[in-house]
């Protein structure tokens, strides 16, 4: 009685899944303070949040930044949160908070118990009993590659994948059960505003399968409420993506298909997933093996050993939507690591755990075979035996941890058989049945729950850190603003860090996206996307370090123009890393320029005369002149002043991103000097005001996405307050829209809850 009663408790599991999720979240800390802050989140997040916070307490909504060129096309890189509150409250706290590891921490342990909660909640929605739902829902986010991974570094995709547990449970009951659609409109304009592709894309999964639902139902209002609910989502996804895809065929970020082997996964690794040390064998950035567990899902998988798959079939009947999500993220984590824009099928590993997890807590729940024969717990052992001979014969050196943790799984699964089955163990004779008979899923669901959180210790003991890089940057977010404290205007960083392991390193050097936290208008900033003529020009990689040969490149004078790169990037400062950059190149100072600072590490020159920094105009060609009236990010107005009788043309520091146009003029069809947007006027245009504005690429398909999320966002709710009105009345008759309304609010009555 007591055990039933702990099965039906609607606070005992959740809070569970809260306490488990923080214990095992806090782990890692043990054996590595810094683990939630390394790699992108250091180059990248960060400093990211930081400026995302100052945009939105300066209210700047700018889509464009010249000034950090490449890196500043804020719609293309995504994850800019120019459309999500989430990544506002986030960038805020991060203006004002003072240790960079900790608030990165924080944030990331907040993530992995939004993806818990969603993940409880969407089993408890397909049925699942809470015992199992919890155990689930405490192993998603706590899986391999979500722990050292996206929890690790690649953060972008751990918000997004946090929303779409709780987005596909809310827009289930939405169309299923004929609840309120405004928090699952809401949800998906969380995970969507991320701006991580294929969070989006699974999103689109997601609703794909509840239509198939809808029409399995054979329910119409379910069926009209599924397509809703997609087309108010789709349209939030065009406002978020559609410029990105726009811009893609002038980035760097080609879309190609092909298989280098890099972040791909193969049968055996997948096979192993219930084993939580180890690593797969699998070509990572630093070598064949990544030495974490990536693929490791949950050690109870074997349990599926347990399962009536006859039974479970009819139960997945009107659950559709689990085999399609599981089925669609299988194919994605064993496509090739290049398939068009999409690359590292490793990452789509969250949402195989997820739909695999619920399968397992609803086949557990109301699947399980009626008897459980000695046969299924020797399939149950033999799983994780041969997914350890798997990973031990990847990498040998785990054996003693691999050992323990085997042992340590076979003895669980043991328990499970013990308290699910009446039957004796081979071997063991009588004594191995009934001792805990009885004990009930409760007692099956607190001892995987506390097994789950302890093989993070061994886990963690075999793999400390996550196999992506750390840079060792400070924690403290004033030790990001002492750097570049004479230089003036635009600076240009040339080289990078050449010891991240040097205390020192970081005393006058950032990475990537930190130098917006310093505050100064340099270019090294972090860039997923690329453009193909500046990155030749400037061989910056993604986290901004330079090539050496760029210090010469910036004063030598470019072809067309005439001018020097300095000159067309409006740059008044540069710094060179002595350890980098040549001594006879960094020891060149150019005329016209001063070294205003010079340390072992790096030197500093400026301008005597500095100039306006990037954005405004930057060169006309010979006989057109014009007079710059006023210039923002957004843009810059200018007065023809005089012009050719063949024409002009001027050329403005900013790069020829899709979507820049001109009002009184006609924007280049090619760059100016490769790299430069280009703007052509024509013979009679002298004393003309001409307006050179960015515009988001596609911008009048994002404007109609809009209006019709907001009919849906508005309407629907309108819909089912006359829906209810009629129906309290006891009046369903009348016209077209009144029976609508009222069948807005009527559930498909087969589904369970």
């Amino acid at each position: 009685m007591r055990d039933n009663l702990l099965v039906q408790s609607k606070i005992v599991w959740p809070m569970l899944v809260v306490v488990a999720v923080l214990a095992g979240a806090s782990i890692p800390l043990f054996f590595d303070p810094g683990f939630y802050f390394v790699d992108d989140t250091q180059s990248g997040a960060f400093g990211q949040w930081y400026e995302i916070g100052r945009r939105v307490l300066d209210l700047d909504w700018s889509l464009i930044n010249p000034r950090v060129w490449q890196s500043g096309n804020y719609l293309a890189e995504g994850a800019w949160g120019i459309f999500s509150p989430p990544l506002w409250l986030v960038g805020i706290g991060a203006y004002y908070a003072g240790n960079a590891l900790i608030f990165s921490t924080v944030i990331k342990i907040v993530c992995l118990l939004l993806g818990a909660v969603g993940v409880y909640a969407l089993a408890r929605n397909f049925g699942a009993l809470r015992p199992w739902s919890a155990l689930v829902a405490v192993a998603a986010p706590l899986a391999g590659f979500t722990l050292y991974m996206d929890a690790a570094s690649w953060v972008n995709g751990l918000m997004a994948w946090s929303f779409l547990p709780l987005t596909w449970v809310l827009a289930r009951r939405a169309v299923l059960h004929a609840k309120s659609p405004v928090l699952p409109i809401v949800s998906a304009i969380f995970l969507v505003g991320i701006g991580y592709a294929h969070a989006t894309i699974f999103l689109a999964l997601v609703l794909g399968a509840l239509i198939v639902e809808a029409f399995v139902s054979a329910h119409r209002p379910s069926i009209v409420r599924s397509f809703a609910l997609s087309f108010a989502a789709g349209s939030f996804a065009v406002i978020v993506h559609l410029p990105g895809v726009l811009t893609a065929p002038i980035t760097g970020r080609t879309s190609t298909y092909e298989n280098t082997g890099l972040l791909t996964v193969n049968l055996s690794g997948l096979f192993a997933s219930s084993t939580p040390v180890g690593t797969p064998s699998m070509l990572f950035f630093s070598g064949n093996f990544p030495y974490a567990p990536l693929l490791y899902i949950a050690w109870f998988l074997p349990l599926l050993a347990f399962v009536d798959f006859g039974r479970l079939r009819t139960l997945l009947h009107t659950r559709l939507s689990i085999m399609i999500i599981l089925i669609a993220a299988l194919i994605g984590v064993l496509l090739p690591s290049d398939f068009g824009a999409l690359r590292f099928p490793v990452r789509m590993m969250p949402y195989v755990t997820v739909a695999l997890l619920v399968l397992l807590a609803v086949a557990m729940s109301h699947a399980r075979a009626p008897v459980l024969g000695r046969s299924r717990f020797l399939v149950a052992a033999g799983i994780v035996l041969v997914g350890a001979g798997l990973t031990w014969s990847a990498a040998p050196q785990y054996i003693k941890l691999l050992l323990l943790v085997t042992a340590m799984i076979l003895v669980a699964l043991w328990v499970a058989y013990m308290i699910l089955s009446d039957r004796k163990l081979p071997l063991l004779g009588s004594n191995s049945s009934g001792l805990l008979a009885g004990r009930g899923v409760a007692t099956l669901g607190w001892a995987g729950i506390g097994l789950t959180v302890l093989l993070l210790v061994p886990q963690h003991v075999s793999s400390p850190t996550s196999p992506l890089p750390d840079y060792n940057v400070p924690n403290d977010v004033a030790d990001y603003q002492s750097q570049l404290e004479s230089a003036v205007g635009d600076v240009i960083v040339v080289g990078g860090v050449p010891d991240v392991n040097d205390p020192d390193a970081w005393d006058e050097l950032l990475v990537g996206n930190l130098w917006y936290v310093a505050e100064e208008d340099v270019q090294n900033a972090y860039s997923a996307v690329y453009y193909s003529p500046y990155n030749n020009l400037t061989c910056m990689s993604y986290n901004g370090s330079t090539c050496p040969d760029l210090y010469d490149r910036l004063f030598e004078p470019m072809k067309e123009t005439g001018l020097t790169p300095v000159d067309l990037m409006g740059i008044s400062s540069v710094q060179s890393v002595k350890g980098v950059v040549k001594r006879q190149d960094w020891n060149d100072v150019p005329e016209g320029w001063s070294i205003v600072e010079d340390s072992d590490q790096t030197r500093l020159i400026v301008r005597d005369e500095p100039v306006a920094g990037a954005g405004s105009v930057v060169w006309a060609a010979e006989g057109t002149e014009v007079s710059v009236l006023s210039e923002d990010a957004m843009g810059v107005t200018f007065r023809v002043d005089a012009v050719g009788p063949d024409g002009g043309q001027v050329a403005l520091s900013r790069l020829p991103w899709p979507g820049y146009q001109a009002d009184g003029a006609t924007v280049s069809a090619d760059p100016v000097d490769t790299f430069l947007l280009g703007v052509d006027l024509d013979a009679d245009q002298a004393g003309a005001t001409v307006t050179v504005s960015y515009y988001a690429p596609g911008y009048p398909l994002q404007l109609a996405a809009a209006a019709l999320l907001l009919l849906i966002l508005l309407g629907w709710p309108l819909l089912r307050l006359i829906g209810r009105r009629r129906s309290n009345a006891g009046d369903e008759r009348g016209n077209a829209l009144v029976r609508l309304a009222v069948a807005s609010r009527r559930p498909v009555t087969e589904v369970t809850v």
